[in-house]
């Protein structure tokens, strides 16, 4: 038995043409469970997810009732998120296991990952989110809010927040121990809630933490074996989606750093996931993987998928 953490990509709760409902949202993620039942029932596993559409959804909702009721802060709507998936990742994962005769229940943590306020990622916010707004809207939040907000592409103007890197994952305790206890954890939703220590009190700041450097941060902490992220494609590529698309196979840190350092790897997709897996194994974990959902049986056994090893 070993212990992992598996990181859901955003395909596990919708895909591109998926109607963003509640159910929709509920059949992808038992079909998730589906995919991974045989590694959750034989090793113990931390499960952690992105909410990039669910709480960009919740912020529109916000925007759109501010007149109705006071907007909530974007920690809050994160955290907001996170009881949302939580809610239909352990139903999903619940009636997959009364199917399969597993006795491990789900408990689903609302967790906060603590951040350092000195973080250069305070001083340049480069994460858009939340709804698109008119040049006259987005000069008023400017001035109103203390928004920083930039032109995109074409569409109108979107706030941006910063991306700061996770230092600690405040309920790490709560994590292991229910771990050890023989629960099913669901955590770090969306990287977990982004806090700050200011004068000896914790504060909630308006960030969004890379999910996968935060359950990175996490498979280290919890000293696991393992570090799987679950994306939409089998393997990570060099050249993707060219004609000379390539995959990697087994391949060591220091060769995946270098493939790294020649950018072929984007920032806005396979990048963020190429460097916490790298992360996990650069801090003395055994095994990272990224692989697909339908793939993961295979990649644990080493048969498919990218899986990094020390150098």
């Amino acid at each position: 038995m070993e212990k992992l953490v598996i990181a859901f990509g955003g395909n596990a709760l919708l895909r591109n043409g998926d109607v963003p409902s509640f159910e929709s949202q509920y059949s992808r993620s038992v079909d998730a469970f589906n995919g991974i039942w045989e590694i959750l029932e034989d090793n113990r596993v931390v499960i952690t997810h992105g909410n990039g559409p669910q709480v960009g959804n919740i912020l529109l909702q916000n925007e759109f009732s501010r007149s109705i009721t006071p907007s909530m802060p974007l920690h809050g709507c994160g955290a907001m998120s996170m009881g949302f998936i939580g809610h239909i990742m352990s139903l999903a994962y619940d009636n997959v296991r009364l199917q399969r005769g597993f006795s491990r229940e789900p408990i689903v943590i609302i967790t906060r990952t603590l951040v350092s306020e000195d973080d250069p990622a305070f001083l340049n916010p480069s994460k858009p989110i939340g709804p698109f707004y008119t040049k006259q809207e987005a000069d008023t939040f400017v001035q109103d809010r203390n928004w920083s907000m930039k032109e995109d592409s074409g569409r109108g103007w979107r706030r941006l927040v910063p991306s700061p890197a996770p230092m600690d994952i405040m309920e790490r305790n709560s994590i292991i121990r229910l771990l050890a206890d023989g629960f099913q954890p669901i955590a770090v939703g969306g990287g977990g809630i982004p806090i700050v220590r200011r004068k000896g009190k914790f504060i909630g700041v308006d960030a969004v933490i890379d999910k996968d450097l935060a359950s990175s941060l996490l498979a280290t902490i919890i000293e696991a074996d393992r570090f799987m992220i679950l994306t939409d494609v089998p393997y990570a590529y060099t050249h993707y989606g060219t004609k000379d698309q390539e995959k990697i196979g087994k391949i060591s840190l220091d060769e995946l750093q270098r493939l790294y350092d020649m950018g072929y790897f984007a920032s806005g997709s396979m990048g963020p996931k190429i460097k916490a897996a790298m992360e996990f194994v650069r801090k003395g974990g055994k095994k990272s993987i990224i692989t697909s959902i339908e793939n993961s049986g295979k990649a644990f056994h080493d048969h498919s998928g990218t899986i990094i090893v020390p150098p």
